[in-house]
């Protein structure tokens, strides 16, 4: 267990031994969720829609609508996520 401090604008930095541990790179999504009074970062998994319903096509269309629907981003959303993506890369 680390103690760290809070910033201004309320970033944190991952301790780097973590960032190694869990394979989280500058720039790289992440997700962030409150689970029971606990708040929880993990590495998020980042798939263009169009790649994703191509990987899935063995699956019912049902099945298809359930899983977009669950992980429903905007298009501004999924463009913001996907453009600093890109930038990681370059």
């Amino acid at each position: 267990m680390e103690t760290l401090i809070v910033g201004e604008r309320g970033q944190i930095t991952i301790p780097q031994a973590l960032r190694k541990k869990y394979g989280i790179k500058p720039k790289q999504p992440v997700v962030i969720e409150d689970r029971n009074g606990e708040i929880v970062i993990k590495p998020a998994v980042v798939v263009p829609m169009d790649r994703l319903k191509g990987l899935v096509k063995d699956y019912d269309e049902g099945f298809l609508k359930e899983l977009l629907k669950t992980n429903e981003l905007s298009e501004e959303e999924e463009k913001e996520i996907m453009g600093r993506w890109l930038q990681r890369k370059d």
